[in-house]
């Protein structure tokens, strides 16, 4: 569902009443009514203002009815189900029926059954001039209205939603709310007729109300003649007449006797919703295949425009709500990060110094255990020398680097003998490292002469020799 709220608002010369439906737990519920009295007629000055504060009431699409006596309805059987083709055939009847130019007029079809082949069909005309009227008081109240209906559809949906209408034989409908009275004739459960009588007069005489009464009379006697004309023979009604509390219905025998009516029944408004109820019901779910709509074109397509401006704002909206979203919480996140970061140099300046001073005393004691291990001491590793050095070989360099390396240059009187002393080195495992620079042969005055260049590295402090 598109719409979470819709709201029905039924007009009148002087007053207002109102239904604010809700969309919840998958079905219209009703959130509130209301009602008003307005200071005067359409397009008088104070009446958008007395409007507006009204108007605040109201919530998501509006449907404004318009009274029965601005709108001629008629009821009618058409051979198809197509709303194309419906639309056509409703433009021609109301053509031949509307007493006023059609260019002046505005239209609408609304579906009241259907089977197969046949649709049964309202049909409404309203001159442009009173829904302009009223819809400019609601535009100037900033309740621009999105449908046009008519109050007497909604009665009838109030009074078949309300279990009101038998669906076997003939019956008058009269609802009497304040002066208006209107009138729908039914037959096995489908109306046939919707109609306006003469207003009750005021003051309300007893010659007023007789005079107003034949008038009725005489008007719905017309009517049940149309009637069997178009629908053929249409049996004795029972009337039930509707009124508002503390309104007299004296008059109600009367018009049942005249007529030659089978019975009278009289209810309460009060056993039914308000007729704005009915209205607004009939917005929120459409009738299919059509719904009746008397809401200029111009109308339909600035909604269309308003509608497309809506949806941009909407757009613009969210992706600037995003953007800021997006950019708050980048933001956030840097400085979040950044106060970490300050924090971890806050600690590591806090710890460098320590950190400084413990590097230092650690190399003071690396540098005293250098020197205090005598275990390749200069005179330890000239002892291990001397011990695996043989017979035949002399050394003229012994260069100590404690912790380093250890330089070794001699003469030998062969150069097996220098390889030898090399490998004896090494298989004593004494020393990690002992690596040959160089072995030359020379001739000197005692006879050739092996000299020989060796480095041998030194474990440092910690190391152990392999």
């Amino acid at each position: 569902m598109s719409a979470s709220w819709c709201t029905g608002v039924c007009v009148r010369r002087n007053r207002l009443e109102w239904t604010v439906l809700r969309w919840a737990k998958n079905a219209w519920d009703v959130h509130s009514h209301g009602a008003a009295d307005l200071p005067g007629a359409p397009g008088e000055e104070g009446v958008a203002t007395a409007l507006r504060a009204e108007a605040r009431a109201f919530r998501g699409r509006v449907s404004m009815a318009l009274p029965g006596e601005t709108v001629l309805l008629r009821v009618g059987l058409l051979p198809s189900t197509d709303p194309d083709e419906l639309r056509g055939m409703v433009e021609l009847q109301m053509d031949k029926y509307s007493p006023f130019p059609v260019e002046s007029m505005s239209f609408g079809a609304g579906t009241l059954e259907s089977t197969e082949t046949a649709s049964l069909v309202t049909m409404a005309a309203v001159r442009n001039e009173i829904v302009e009227t009223w819809g400019r008081c609601f535009q100037e109240a900033g309740a621009a209205p999105d449908l046009v209906d008519v109050e007497l559809l909604g009665w009838w949906w109030v009074l078949k939603d309300g279990g009101k209408v038998p669906a076997r034989g003939t019956q008058i409908f009269l609802r009497q709310d304040g002066r208006d009275l209107d009138m729908i004739l039914a037959r096995d459960g489908a109306p046939l007729l919707f109609r306006s009588l003469p207003q009750r007069p005021e003051p309300d005489g007893e010659g007023a109300i007789a005079a107003w009464m034949g008038e009725c009379i005489e008007e719905t006697g017309f009517s049940l003649t149309s009637l069997e004309t178009e629908w053929g023979e249409v049996p004795a009604p029972t009337l039930h007449v509707f009124h508002a509390l503390g309104e007299g219905v004296e008059w109600a025998e009367r018009f049942k006797s005249a007529l030659s009516l089978e019975s009278a029944r009289i209810h309460s408004l009060e056993e039914v919703a308000p007729v704005s109820e009915g209205i607004a019901r009939r917005a929120a779910e459409p009738t299919e295949p059509l719904a009746l709509d008397l809401a200029p074109a111009e109308w339909r397509e600035g909604e269309v425009a308003r509608a497309a401006r809506r949806r941009l704002w909407r757009s613009a909206t969210i992706f600037l709500v995003a953007w800021l979203l997006g950019s708050g919480l980048f933001i956030s996140l840097l400085n979040v990060r950044q106060g970490r970061l300050d924090r971890l140099q806050n600690e590591v300046e806090a710890l460098e110094g320590p950190a400084r001073e413990i590097r230092r005393l650690r190399g003071k004691v690396l540098e005293f255990s250098l020197y205090a291990d005598r275990t390749y001491s200069a005179l330890e590793s000239l002892r291990v020398l001397s011990e695996n050095m043989p017979e035949g070989m002399d050394l003229s360099s012994f260069v100590y680097r404690k912790g380093s390396t250890l330089t070794l240059r001699g003469e030998s009187d062969s150069s097996e003998r220098v390889y030898g002393f090399i490998k004896t080195l090494e298989d004593v495992g004494y020393f990690p490292e002992v690596k040959i620079e160089s072995v030359n042969v020379r001739q000197t005055p005692q006879g050739q002469r092996s000299q020989f260049n060796v480095t041998i590295r030194l474990p440092g402090t910690g190391e152990e020799s392999s």
